[in-house]
């Protein structure tokens, strides 16, 4: 009889989540430090803290903040800050996806055709104004200028 062989079919390394927040937990508990020490050095909540060691995207903040969040923590911890957040970066969404669809997003033209005609307003105004003043004057003036 042949030696029999299973064949054993691992999962692509693309699936692997790199996600930080596991090398920030084992760091932080490396230095015996717990959850709320770190959110008092940092002035976070400690639910927060909790949420980037958990990846819990449902509390995380916005990519803005949470980059900072991490380069804090991580040079806290003394770890190196871009490889937490280039981590951190492959695993979000892209940030067009993370505007919330409930806002109404003003058109750049239409502002730009509105603030045109703002400012014809203000110089038609001004020169009524100018106009106004010229013909106010004393008639002796206006002869000056005539």
């Amino acid at each position: 009889m042949e030696n029999d062989t299973q064949t054993v079919i691992e999962s692509p390394t693309s699936e692997v989540c790199n996600w930080p927040g596991q090398r920030l937990r084992q760091a932080r508990e490396g230095m015996n430090l717990s959850r709320q020490d770190v959110a008092r050095k940092l002035r976070l909540d400690a639910d927060l803290i909790q949420a980037l060691e958990d990846n819990d995207r449902e509390a995380l903040p916005a990519q803005t903040y949470l980059v900072g969040y991490l380069r804090n923590y991580a040079r806290l911890l003394n770890l190196p800050a871009d490889s937490i957040i280039a981590d951190t970066r492959a695993n979000l969404q892209p940030t067009s996806t993370l505007l919330p669809d409930n806002i109404e997003y003003r058109n750049p033209q239409r502002f730009e055709a509105l603030s045109r005609l703002v400012l014809l307003g203000i110089l038609v105004a001004l020169i009524l104004a100018m106009g106004y003043w010229f013909l106010s004057l004393e008639p002796e003036w206006l002869s000056r200028w005539f």
